[in-house]
């Protein structure tokens, strides 16, 4: 919830960017995949042209961060009936935020796979064909 906040909200509107997700739907299976995967990476801006896509890459790493250094607990020490002392480490770490991030741009791209082949998986899934869509065209 806090990355899509960031990604669609607050980094989007200050980078002048648009979030959304323009489906090819044109070539094979692999120029689509490949389209959508590189969307993670390449977004359009307000003016329409690509760019860099900063709000996905730094809205993210933004949440990841949030998430990790104010959700997770700090070190501590309990007591077990085996050992007293024991220590547990913090997942407050840098490469437990860089996880998480990973994790969330991972995500983020199978969404965004599924964004672009949904309506051709709908269409199989409910045994529709092209030619079903506009039963006056014959």
């Amino acid at each position: 919830m806090v990355e899509n906040f960031m990604v669609g909200a607050v980094f989007a509107s200050v980078l002048h960017q648009d979030p959304r997700f323009y489906q090819s739907g044109r070539g094979g299976f692999f120029k689509r995949t490949g389209y959508a995967a590189s969307r993670i990476v390449v977004t359009r801006g307000d003016s329409g042209h690509s760019q860099f896509n900063f709000s996905e890459v730094f809205g993210s790493a933004t949440a990841a961060a949030i998430s990790t250094f104010s959700y997770h607990p700090h070190s501590t020490f309990i007591s077990t009936p085996t050992n007293p002392h024991q220590f547990v480490p913090s997942d407050r770490t840098l490469s437990h935020a860089a996880s998480t991030w990973k994790t969330q741009l991972t995500l983020d791209a199978i969404t965004i796979m599924l964004k672009e082949f949904w309506p051709d998986i709908h269409r199989k899934l409910s045994h529709k064909s092209n030619s079903d869509k506009n039963p006056d065209q014959h």
